[in-house]
């Protein structure tokens, strides 16, 4: 799937507002690539990344919740319940925290990193979670989840991080 050395990518970054490929063989390198977002989750402290959060153009979602982890391949929403709203963060957006309103109750469906199929009922946070790591792989990141007065607060945030990321990305560029 990819040989070279993964990076969580940041807002706004193309690959994170592009909806993801589905993966046609869960291999060895599906199963690497999961092993890498692992790595780069638990350095960076988070509890759940999606395949194109580390640039890699896959419908890959990983999650780690009350000491199991999930390793989804073209996760599907199948049904959704009642609504929650939480404080949400991500690695893409470092820093920036925001209260999201999703659903309180989903039902997915997905392959485990064998390939084979596996069906996951979720509640509360880890259901917000799980709809977190989906919308990133169908190219929509949190923000695109909140009303507009809420954008125009956290805007200065955003361009924060909008200019951090570009004056990154310039640097490997030069390298």
């Amino acid at each position: 799937m990819t040989k070279t050395k993964l990076r969580i990518h940041t807002w706004p970054e193309k690959i994170l507002r592009t909806p993801c490929k589905a993966v046609t063989t869960v291999d060895d390198s599906v199963r690497s690539v999961f092993d890498e977002m692992y790595r780069l989750m638990v350095r960076d402290k988070g509890v759940g990344l999606a395949a194109n959060q580390v640039g890699v153009n896959a419908r890959l979602v990983l999650v780690e919740f009350d000491d199991k982890i999930f390793k989804l391949v073209n996760p599907s929403i199948l049904k959704k319940e009642g609504s929650i709203r939480l404080l949400e963060g991500c690695l893409s957006f470092p820093g920036l925290e925001i209260e999201v309103t999703r659903s309180r109750r989903i039902v997915l469906s997905a392959l485990n990193e064998r390939g084979q199929p596996r069906e996951i009922e979720a509640s509360n946070i880890l259901a917000v979670i799980l709809q977190h790591e989906i919308d990133h792989i169908e190219g929509k990141a949190f923000i695109s989840r909140i009303p507009l007065w809420q954008k125009l607060k956290i805007l200065p945030k955003i361009k924060a991080i909008e200019l951090k990321t570009h004056h990154e990305l310039s640097k490997q560029r030069k390298k």
